[in-house]
Formats: C-alpha cells, sequence, structure tokens
C-alpha cells in the first residue's frame, strides 16, 4: 500500500466535507529505520502483534488445560487453528474451484483469500501456517487503515481504540484463523482511506480486493459509488468524470470470478447452486429467514451451542440495522450504504448464517465507537468489559473444534 496513505494526516476533508484534524508535526534529524515506517504503522503494529500473541498462547493454554490426552499428544497452533471453512479455503488453494481432490461445494468462497494463501505459500511451505500468515498480515494493513480513517477524525490519541475495539470484538477469532474476514478488511478499510484522500483509483483497485474475498464486496462496491458521488457534489466537482470509471473495478471482480465459474461449471448460478446444495440455503424474504432463524434459535431441544450462535445470528441483523440508522442520522450516507447493503444480503436468505462475521467486517462500528469513546470516558471500559471475554471464549471454542459460525 502507498505509505502516504498510512502516513500523517494532511489536513483532507472528511466524508461531509469537514475539515479533520492535523497530525503531528514530522520530527526533524537524522531518522532510523523504524521512523521511516508510517505514522499509522508504528502507531498500531505494538498492539496488533501483542494481541496476535496473546490469542495464540490463550489458543494453546486452552488445550492443553481442557485435555485429559497425554502432554506429548497436545496439540500445536497449526493443528489448533486449522478448523471449520478454514480446510476449504485450503483446498481451493491447492487444488482450484472444483476439482477431483475434494468433494466440498467451494464456490461460495471467494477467491481473494486462496489466491493470497497460495502465494504465501511460496514462502511458508505449510499451507495452514501460510493461510496464517495471511491473516497476520492482512491485519496489519487493517490495524493501520482503521487508525488513519479513526485519527482524522478524533486525533491520534483516541484513534486507537478503534483498532481496540476491532482486536476485542466477539468474532475477532476471524481475524486469525485463514478466513477471509481478515483479507477483505484490509482492502475495505485501505480503500475507504483512499476515498477519504480521493484517490479513486486506488480506492477502486482494493474495492476490488474486498470484493475478490468476500460476497460483502458488492456492499462494498455499492458504498464507494455513494461515497464518490458525495465528496464530489459537497466540492461541486462534477460527478461524470474520469475518476467515476474507477467505480467499476469492485464489480468487475465479481463478475471476472463469476465468469470463471461460468467456464468451469457451463451455469451463472454456481454460487447459489452450491449453497444450497452444501447448506440449503437460498434467497428468501427477511422475515421468512428471520423465523426460520428464530425458530432454531429457540428450541430448547437443540444443542446449546448451536442455539446460542443463532441467536447471535439474529443479533447481527438487529445490529447491522440499527447502526445502518445511526449512520444515516449521522449523515455518513457511505458508510450507512455499507452496513445497510450488507445487512439486507445477510437478511435476505433462508435462515441467517455468518451473519455476525459480516458485522465483524463493518469498520464504520469501529470508527463509530471511536467517535463515541472520545466524547464519553465510559465507553472504552463497558465495551472491553462485556466483548473481550466473549472473544476469549469463541477463541477457545474455535480452537476446540466447537462450532463458530
Amino acid at each position: 500500500m502507498d505509505g502516504a496513505l498510512l502516513g500523517a494526516g494532511r489536513g483532507e476533508q472528511g466524508e461531509q466535507g469537514e475539515q479533520t484534524p492535523r497530525s503531528g508535526v514530522r520530527a526533524s534529524g537524522p531518522r532510523s529505520g523504524w521512523d521511516r515506517v508510517p505514522g499509522a504503522v508504528r502507531a498500531t503494529l505494538p498492539l496488533w502483534l501483542a494481541s496476535r500473541v496473546a490469542v495464540a498462547l490463550l489458543s494453546l493454554g486452552a488445550a492443553r488445560a481442557l485435555s485429559t490426552s497425554p502432554a506429548r499428544s497436545a496439540p500445536g497452533l497449526r493443528t489448533l487453528w486449522d478448523r471449520w471453512d478454514v480446510g476449504l479455503f485450503t483446498k481451493v488453494a491447492r487444488y482450484g474451484y472444483r476439482s477431483p481432490a475434494y468433494s466440498d461445494r467451494t464456490e461460495v468462497d471467494f477467491p481473494g483469500l486462496p489466491l493470497a494463501i497460495r502465494f504465501a505459500h511460496l514462502f511458508v511451505r505449510d499451507w495452514i501456517a501460510a493461510g496464517l500468515v495471511v491473516s497476520l498480515l492482512a491485519g496489519v494493513v487493517t490495524a493501520a487503515a482503521l487508525w488513519r480513517l479513526a485519527a482524522d477524525e478524533v486525533g491520534e490519541p483516541d484513534a486507537r481504540f478503534a483498532v481496540l475495539s476491532l482486536i476485542c470484538f466477539p468474532y475477532a477469532v476471524f481475524l486469525f484463523a485463514a478466513y477471509s474476514e481478515g483479507l477483505f478488511l484490509a482492502c475495505a478499510t485501505a480503500a475507504w482511506l483512499a476515498a477519504r484522500r480521493e484517490r479513486w483509483w486506488l480506492a477502486g483497485l482494493l474495492g476490488a480486493g474486498a470484493a475478490s474475498a468476500r460476497v460483502s464486496g458488492i456492499a462494498f462496491g455499492v458504498a464507494l459509488v455513494v461515497q464518490y458521488i458525495v465528496t464530489r457534489r459537497g466540492e461541486k466537482k462534477p460527478v461524470f468524470a474520469r475518476p467515476a470509471a474507477a467505480l467499476a473495478l469492485p464489480f468487475l471482480a465479481i463478475v471476472a470470478f463469476q465468469s470463471y465459474m461460468r467456464a468451469r461449471t457451463g451455469v451463472w448460478t454456481s454460487y447459489s447452486d452450491a449453497m444450497r446444495a452444501g447448506w440449503h440455503r437460498g434467497t428468501d424474504w427477511p422475515w421468512s429467514g428471520w423465523a426460520a432463524t428464530w425458530s432454531t434459535a429457540t428450541d430448547g431441544d437443540g444443542a446449546s451451542t448451536f442455539a446460542w450462535f443463532w441467536r447471535g445470528e439474529l443479533l447481527a441483523v438487529v445490529v447491522g440495522v440499527g447502526l445502518t440508522i445511526v449512520l444515516l442520522a449521522g449523515r455518513r450516507w457511505g458508510e450507512a450504504t455499507f452496513v445497510g447493503v450488507m445487512t439486507a444480503i445477510m437478511a435476505s436468505t433462508s435462515y441467517y448464517a455468518s451473519g455476525i462475521r459480516g458485522i465483524l467486517v463493518a469498520f464504520p462500528l469501529y470508527l463509530l465507537l471511536a467517535r463515541a469513546a472520545s466524547r464519553r470516558t465510559w465507553v472504552a471500559p463497558v465495551y472491553l468489559m462485556i466483548c473481550a471475554p466473549v472473544m476469549a471464549v469463541l477463541v477457545i471454542a474455535f480452537t476446540q473444534g466447537q462450532w463458530v459460525d
């Protein structure tokens, strides 16, 4: 990523056209190697790496504390984090889609993460470890971009809470595991920062990266269009201009993937076909999906683990709707579009699934929390007191092979 994006702010305009705070003045004199690192990376890298060490130690400690097996057979980090969809992404990275090497319907997994894992595998010869490295590095970018976005609004001292609220989000386990959320967030937050700087071609290119990682890229592409229109109109610039062409890049990434799958399968509906065949899930009215999920979540005879995670899916839709309303009230049109369209997509299915992972990648939430914490001192401790323990429990559940959607 261009270091200028992650470096010091330059008093540029925010989403509504207001003047954003300037960052500190660069120190004079000889600069060390660390001083040459972009300011946003210097501000967030220690926190991000410390959090990764903490999560790794938590997973290793739980595996030993909760096991009655001989100490010599205690699983290592690689085994603990080879769970659930990690295997699916790894299969695509190794063999591609619709390979005779496996029978899983992986057409629902967008190609961004498998391609990144395949590239990382050139340097890290274990496939699971390569996926962990991708998530680690994606988090470095996400933390820096998120901090820069928050610092432009609330100043540098209060911007750290935006990163901390992401790290402690209940489902942040998926930022450590080789899942697509980390790569999506890295591309999306960096793209949004580029859009704030009115570097539309860079924003479009990074938006294409986000669209290659998750279906949420559709919502993000629409949000970039709205942000572009709001910015251009606010500055009384023509909307139909050369930079507008960059907004097509996220959608072209999705079209390219679907065209590739069409060439492999012979149909344009491979994504929806795989979703129905593998997960018995299709498009439906939001209220139908709510009713089906509610029924499962309140089934007293069902497994407790599953019941609580279905309740989390219901909560995700509520949070998505509520966050959209708050962002609309704040006239943050681009951010509201991203969260609103993403919530509509995840709610318009026959039952809700992976919705709370959608809220995990809703970066406007962390910017909102940073703004709230800068005004009210109780916000940060209350959030951390509630979310951090839940996050720790879900790390243990995931690495112990319990279902975490």
